[in-house]
């Protein structure tokens, strides 16, 4: 069951959102990140905006704000978490991760994290959280039980600074693609990259065949004849087909469960597989 005190969107391919977004077009939603509420996370010192929200399975996708001089708690991911940070800093007993970077936690990853300046940052969350039994964390939907950690010499982050990836051309002309993460090892076939549409760019008939999430960070994204702009969350479903492009040039971080493929086309896809 997803907990949300506003409308819920109920998709048939993935869980339903906490807050109502745009449908725009059969398959393909849309969200204004400004429009969305706040909600104050359990240990009080930060608040996040989710667009997806499944205790269940422990899915999230969202922002995330960080209070000066306050603690995650002690925490476990029990599926792969990554996080963009849009400002400030997040440290934990094996590094710092500053704005700019993409922080991901691996299945196993068990680790405390303190932001003494405050930080902001967007997440997506494909596994449950754990949580001692007398613990708080910042996630809603952590389970309460007794956290072990299995491997305690693996590290609990990848730390990725997204500017420092060298940008690789895609099949598609002004698109470039900066391929942050491709969960080898993970057990998953996914990618997560940032992509760079230059003005007047175009990305026609794109199949997706899985999930794929955007969050678009600066400029505008045309799907089909709908015009969206940062900062704004985009959730496009399996089976959906959608014509992307942009007028004026966007940046924006994906998460793709599947390839896309132009025209069927599978030498064709944006995201790198």
């Amino acid at each position: 069951m997803t907990v949300a005190a506003e409308p819920l969107i109920a998709t048939p391919d993935h869980a339903p959102a906490t807050v109502a977004g745009h449908r725009v077009q059969p398959g393909v939603y849309a969200y204004d990140l400004e429009a969305i509420p706040w909600r104050t996370t359990p240990r009080g010192t930060s608040r996040e905006k989710a667009v997806r929200r499944d205790p269940e399975r422990g899915l999230f996708l969202g922002m995330l704000v960080f209070d000066p001089m306050s603690r995650s708690g002690v925490h476990q991911h029990r599926g792969v978490a990554s996080s963009y940070f849009l400002s400030g800093e997040l440290t934990d007993f094996q590094c710092t991760t500053r704005a700019g970077a993409v922080g991901i936690n691996l299945t196993g990853a068990t680790h405390d994290a303190v932001s003494y300046g405050g930080c902001t940052l967007f997440s997506r969350l494909e596994g449950p959280v754990i949580i001692e039994p007398d613990g708080a964390a910042i996630h809603p939907h952590a389970k309460k039980t007794t956290v072990t950690n299995a491997q305690p010499f693996t590290p609990p982050d990848l730390t990725v600074v997204l500017d420092s990836v060298a940008p690789v051309a895609s099949p598609f002309a002004g698109v470039l693609r900066r391929p942050v993460f491709d969960y080898a090892g993970t057990g998953s076939n996914h990618r997560l990259c940032s992509l760079q549409l230059w003005p007047g760019a175009r990305l026609s008939d794109l199949h997706h065949t899985g999930l794929t999430d955007f969050f678009l960070l600066a400029g505008d994204l045309s799907v089909g004849d709908v015009t969206v702009a940062g900062p704004s969350v985009m959730v496009i479903e399996p089976g959906a087909r959608v014509q992307l492009g942009s007028r004026y040039g966007c940046s924006l971080i994906a998460w793709a469960e599947g390839p896309a493929h132009a025209g069927d086309d599978p030498a064709l896809d944006p995201y790198g597989f």
